[in-house]
């Protein structure tokens, strides 16, 4: 199989792609950057604070997104991995952030990433990658059950690779502040490029790598889907 990163124009096409990746029945991998900058919330959020999707805050487009969390920062530098698979009942959200993150130390694994909460990152969760106490992926999920008692899962995961990744974080800590939620601290973030001591990655490379480890995962979930 052979890596597609798809270069779309603005964080919408990708999310409109993997709104299709989840709605098939198929495993599937989608790995897209966009190329404009833009805010991307989840739908719940939107509607608790009145916010509007495809509105503006201090210029940036915002977006919905179906998954959970908080809004992030979309851009030329941020990679986004989409998993989307069935899981027989009795699997758990933790058994998916598991598989999630095993893609990405996986793919990943020279950059020793760890698990768990980033203090003051935006849209901060337990299954957060750091890399010295700095957040550098961002996780998700949203489950839909099936008919036979199953879920379809989609996974999904923001990778910060390149750019003013603490510029773009400001303009979510001003957002945070105007909605009052949590402070953000810019400084709580770290791209992939900005990591001392490691050869500057490249985006093409990193997308190879990802969607190869995320096939061998997702393989093995669909024989044991079968065997269930």
């Amino acid at each position: 199989m052979t890596a597609v990163l798809r270069l779309v124009q603005d964080a919408a096409e990708g999310l409109a792609l993997e709104a299709a990746l989840f709605a098939a029945p198929d495993l599937g991998v989608l790995l897209w950057s966009p190329q404009r900058r833009s805010i991307v919330c989840p739908a719940s959020l939107i509607r608790k604070h009145g916010l509007q999707d495809q509105g503006r805050f201090a210029g940036w487009p915002i977006f919905a997104r179906p998954t959970g969390g908080g809004a992030v920062p979309q851009g030329p530098g941020t990679l986004n991995l989409a998993l989307s698979y069935s899981v027989p009942a009795g699997t758990t959200i933790e058994d998916g952030y598991v598989l999630l993150t095993q893609c990405l130390r996986q793919a990943l694994a020279e950059r020793d990433l760890k698990p768990g909460h980033t203090a003051a990152s935006f849209c901060d969760g337990d299954w957060n990658l750091s890399v010295g106490g700095k957040k550098v992926v961002g996780t998700a999920q949203r489950w839909r059950p099936l008919p036979d008692g199953g879920f379809r899962v989609l996974a999904h995961a923001l990778v910060l690779v390149a750019g003013d990744v603490r510029g773009d974080a400001r303009v979510i800590a001003a957002l945070h502040r105007f909605l009052n939620l949590p402070p953000v601290d810019p400084d709580a973030h770290e791209t992939l490029c900005g990591l001392k001591d490691q050869q500057e990655p490249n985006m093409s490379d990193i997308a190879d790598r990802l969607y190869r480890a995320s096939w061998v995962q997702l393989q093995q979930v669909g024989q044991s889907r079968v065997a269930a």
